[in-house]
């Protein structure tokens, strides 16, 4: 059977930008490929899949990298101006998928430009309803009127005493004074609370910027989660520790102390209860909390080494335009430092090895390479190498609130970069489920199917006063390369007994009768044909 890539509304735009780019007709473009006309008109508007000996004949005769075909950063694209669109802001106004994959395909400077303004325009309106609920709530506002009024007259009435009463004594006088001064004061400290609540840079007066997280997001997402500089660094930094086993503690720690004078050593009750590492730079000494386990130490160590060693190769990589701020960059560096340490304790050729024998089970390579569920969930999706790239993944992490921290997606798969996830994913699942891994197939409205795993994963706490902090981890992939991981085996992928229909997030997702439903969906024309109604509606029928 012919192999073919998956349908996507990019494939045939960029296909037809290109043909013109070249200045070919579809005859000549269709007559030089060996197919008919008609059927490279298919291919532009979407109609059929591009096979895999198809696009290898397309990327040599337009003269480009098969790789160009790639839905991966168009398709981010697209999702963001997806979710965009469909904010009621933009109600009036019915753009189809098509329309928007063609403005991402053929304008994608102009696409970015319109993210930009409408990140901006979401983080002034995150802005102003927080202040709104701020100035409803906090007692400063709630009682300003009183306190200010209160504070006025004291002030009033005690130099007006002062002013009126020339015969009154030294002491008197001195403690009216002192009245007024102090209470002078606090009216000074209470009109600067005011003025910075408003004052404080996150509303108007500043040039926008996305979050650092968000930054970081972008940046990570726009090189695929494959960054080859750190890959070869992190291979020659681990060549010189002589041997290509599983690195020990014992062989981190010594290179600490023998090539940067760094002393590492575990907590003791006393040394500190609020964070699992402390550098102290001063000092040259690295305290890890007896709570870590074997390979958060491992973790920790490679991720100092990292930060000594490639200090320089870090600051390099964030001068990027993903990374606009000086907050930005930080947090890039930081990302880079995890990402050299899985580099490090597992080497590309090893673990992608390992990952393709073993099927990608997560247990066995978390036994494998003394890793944890975590740590191999992240290294798998950074196996991007061109000529050997493993399953395209999407990795999202989550809390029991709904908060997504981190988010990528190589698999098509759209994660809401503005609120949260559909509660049909089984993301949010797991949690019914702790430690229990969770298997699902699921189908977005448009069809495309997808398989994903899921489970819980706990950090150490450090203390009863310090609770444990619960996510949730899910990783997945096109439901076409799940025959690819061990979770799918004896799963009728083609035709499965049980999909679960989920969505992106509600205000995107039009399936008019789920249950979970917790915002209206996008606009559609009502239908008033039907004489029946639910008399107890749902969120998303008010």
């Amino acid at each position: 059977m012919e192999a073919q890539m998956a349908k996507s509304p990019l494939l045939g735009n960029r296909l037809r930008r290109l043909r013109k780019e070249r200045k070919l007709t579809q005859v000549e473009l269709a007559d030089r490929l060996g197919i008919s006309a008609s059927y490279l008109n298919l291919l532009e508007h979407n109609r059929r899949s591009i096979t895999v000996p198809l696009l290898l004949h397309l990327s040599k005769i337009l003269k480009v990298d098969p790789h160009v075909f790639s839905p991966q950063e168009e398709g981010h694209l697209i999702g963001e101006m997806t979710d965009a669109l469909k904010d009621p802001l933009f109600s009036d106004h019915d753009f189809t998928d098509e329309e928007i994959a063609e403005m991402a395909a053929d304008a994608p400077a102009l696409s970015s430009a319109f993210k930009k303004t409408y990140d901006a325009f979401k983080t002034a309106q995150t802005d102003l309803q927080l202040l709104s609920e701020r100035l409803s709530q906090d007692f400063l506002f709630a009682g300003s009127s009183f306190r200010l009024r209160t504070l006025v007259t004291s002030i009033m009435s005690s130099t007006e005493i002062v002013h009126d009463n020339e015969d009154l004594s030294s002491k008197d006088r001195k403690e009216f004074l002192q009245i007024a001064l102090k209470d002078s004061e606090a009216l000074n400290d209470t009109v600067n609370e005011m003025l910075g609540v408003v004052g404080d840079g996150s509303l108007t007066g500043k040039t926008w910027a996305p979050s650092p997280n968000e930054a970081v997001s972008d940046y990570i997402q726009a090189h695929n989660n494959y960054f080859d500089k750190i890959e070869r660094a992190a291979s020659e930094f681990r060549s010189s520790f002589n041997g290509l086993g599983l690195l020990s503690t014992h062989v981190m720690t010594d290179y600490l102390l023998e090539k940067h004078g760094i002393e590492v050593e575990f907590a003791s009750r006393d040394s500190h209860n609020t964070e699992a590492t402390l550098y102290d730079e001063k000092n040259h000494s690295l305290v890890l909390s007896k709570s870590l386990p074997q390979s958060s130490v491992k973790f920790h160590l490679a991720l100092l080494l990292g930060q000594l060693t490639f200090a320089d190769l870090f600051q390099e990589l964030v001068e990027a335009p993903e990374l606009p701020t000086e907050a930005a960059k930080q947090k890039g560096i930081a990302a880079l430092a995890n990402y050299f340490a899985g580099a490090f304790l597992f080497p590309y050729e090893m673990f992608f090895q390992s990952a393709e024998d073993l099927h990608y089970d997560i247990e066995l390579l978390q036994q494998q390479f003394d890793a944890s569920f975590e740590q191999i969930c992240h290294r798998l999706t950074t196996l991007m190498r061109p000529g050997s790239s493993g399953v395209p993944f999407h990795l999202i992490r989550s809390d029991i609130a709904g908060n997504i921290s981190k988010r990528f997606s190589t698999s098509g798969l759209r994660i809401p970069r503005y609120g949260n996830s559909c509660p049909r994913w089984v993301l949010h699942a797991a949690f019914l489920t702790p430690g229990t891994l969770c298997p699902q197939i699921s189908e977005m409205p448009d069809g495309q199917r997808f398989f994903s795993i899921a489970r819980t994963v706990t950090k150490p706490s450090l203390g009863y006063a310090q609770p444990k902090r619960q996510y949730a981890i899910s990783i997945g992939c096109d439901i076409a390369e799940a025959h690819r991981l061990i979770y799918a085996d004896g799963l009728n992928l083609t035709a499965p007994k049980t999909v679960m229909p989920v969505g992106i997030t509600c205000r995107l997702c039009e399936r008019s009768n789920c249950a979970q439903r917790a915002a209206p969906p996008p606009q559609q024309p009502r239908q008033t044909t039907s004489q029946k109604r639910n008399i107890s509606p749902g969120i998303g029928d008010l």
